[in-house]
């Protein structure tokens, strides 16, 4: 969704009536009886904005009964996202229907959290291949079929507002602090994005070039399983290794299994597979192990996001070599039936056995 900036002195207007909120949560939270009135720590969603690290309060807790409520009514990601938001540690924006959002808003009356919609409309834009939307075009049209509003979910009524307030604001790094990304991964996300906007604004292929060192990568931040249906993270990590974003998945992950351990699991094992990404010929999951710088697979071994001219190639063959980060091929047998390489070409390991 690309929306045109705010200039600089609104921006900065935006920033002072975001800092007299917080400056109010802390007097808030100062007790009266205390003569000197020492300010305590901000607590919940507000103290991303003074943390550098990004590591949320631990003392929240999901609903069990809010989940057992939405389980199965939204998907999963929504499920995670409404849960992390109505618990306090973060504020979740989703894009809904109006029946969505009337859903949403039954919810929140009955379970005690806050949430606040766009007036503008938004008509998701499909990646080629992908079956996922990176981007969304603001439309006119209040009856357009498919069109959706972001609704911004807390804990707090303030909250709220401020959310709604930073992203037509266009101001991403306070926006971002209050979705629960941590501050590095808020500084990468500004670096990649123009460089994003020149294809699908789809971000992995830049934090797998930003990631150093060689396969594997850490399997609590493998963000492309989103693309087949949940992920830990809500939010592009700066590096497959980012130990602030895997402090987020982790804690994300004790969360769930507060409300299902089997369901969150389920987040992991899909976790623990290897992602072939490409820009425009689909996004591959194989749930085989790489073993030795290969992936040997059968056909109920991997999914693809499409039925491309890819995802045709691969169910022909029965390995993957591993040569690089933009460098793959696909065998059948003894030949070599496809060379994967370039940019738009992304191999992410999260899931090796060494056999050495």
């Amino acid at each position: 969704m690309v929306v045109k900036p705010i200039s600089g002195e609104a921006k900065a207007r935006v920033r002072e009536a975001l800092w007299r909120v917080v400056q109010e949560e802390l007097d808030a939270q100062t007790p009266i009886c205390n003569p000197e009135r020492t300010k305590p720590a901000i607590v919940g969603s507000w103290s991303m904005l003074t943390s550098d690290s990004g590591v949320w309060d631990v003392g929240a807790h999901p609903s069990p009964e809010l989940y057992r409520q939405i389980r199965g009514r939204l998907s999963d990601t929504n499920v995670k996202e409404l849960l992390l938001a109505a618990a306090g540690v973060k504020v979740s924006r989703l894009s809904v229907s109006d029946a969505g959002l009337q859903f949403l808003r039954c919810l929140a009356d009955q379970h005690g959290f806050f949430l606040l919609a766009s007036e503008q409309r938004y008509l998701p834009l499909p990646d080629v291949g992908k079956g996922f939307c990176n981007a969304f075009e603001r439309v006119t049209d209040p009856d357009k079929t498919g069109a959706l509003r972001n609704v911004y979910i807390a804990s707090d009524k303030s909250l709220v507002e401020s959310a709604k307030l930073l992203e037509e604001a266009v101001d991403d790094e306070l926006f971002g602090a209050l979705l629960g990304i941590p501050h590095c991964c808020r500084d990468a996300y500004e670096r990649f994005l123009p460089i994003a906007g020149t294809k699908q604004l789809d971000l992995v292929p830049l934090v797998l070039e930003n990631t150093p060192g060689p396969v594997s990568y850490d399997s609590w931040l493998n963000y492309p399983a989103v693309y087949f249906g949940r992920s830990l993270l809500s939010f592009f990590p700066c590096t497959f290794r980012c130990t602030a974003a895997g402090a987020v998945a982790r804690r994300t992950y004790r969360m769930l299994a507060e409300c299902d351990e089997a369901w969150a699991v389920s987040f992991l094992d899909l976790q623990r597979s290897n992602i072939l990404y490409t820009e425009y010929q689909g996004v591959h999951l194989f749930r085989q192990p790489l073993i030795n710088g290969w992936i040997r697979y059968g056909p109920d071994d991997f999914i693809s996001t499409e039925p491309t001219e890819l995802a045709a190639l691969i169910r022909r063959g029965d390995r993957l070599e591993v040569c690089g980060k933009r460098l793959a091929n696909i065998y059948s047998g003894a030949e070599r039936i496809a060379i994967l390489q370039g940019e738009d070409i992304g191999v992410c390991v999260f899931f090796e056995i060494s056999q050495d």
